[in-house]
């Protein structure tokens, strides 16, 4: 039985995220990205540790990372943005996800979309840092979405 990827791709798991899952460096900072929201969604904490940047502050969290698919339900991404000029990149996505907590602090929509910052490290794409803006700040339709947009958001452009 062919499983869809986690990374709502539309594409079976062992056609999309599987390969970098399993050492394949992602050619691409969007398809890191895709990788690591699967990861997330699959508990796969030492990937997402091995594909964040060498100076990253949470290298040492695999298994905190690695339980966040205990807490979240993974329903959405949508890439609405992704760019790269030569050793940096940045994914603009909406990441829709629901708590699955037993109380209602931890319950809920934790959705949000990130602009995530990219730098490639011994020929690798590495996670470097993001800029985050919660589901209440965003448009009705995140789809719509665009980078100026969510740089205002965020605050950088005024």
């Amino acid at each position: 039985m062919t499983r869809d990827c986690p990374c709502h791709s539309g594409r079976a798991y062992g056609d999309c995220c599987e390969p970098f899952h399993r050492g394949t460096p992602a050619p691409t900072c969007a398809q890191l990205m895709r990788s690591r929201y699967a990861a997330f969604a699959l508990g796969l904490g030492d990937y997402l540790v091995e594909t964040l940047a060498h100076d990253h502050p949470d290298r040492g969290l695999s298994r905190e990372l690695g339980r966040v698919k205990d807490t979240q339900r993974f329903q959405k991404l949508l890439v609405l943005h992704a760019a790269e000029n030569g050793e940096e990149g940045e994914v603009l996505f909406f990441a829709g996800i629901f708590g699955k907590g037993t109380t209602p602090s931890k319950r809920g929509d934790r959705s949000f979309a990130e602009l995530s910052r990219f730098t490639k490290e011994a020929g690798a794409w590495r996670y470097a840092s993001g800029e985050l803006v919660e589901a209440a700040r965003l448009p009705r339709d995140p789809s719509r979405l665009d980078r100026e947009s969510f740089l205002r958001l965020s605050g950088e452009v005024r």
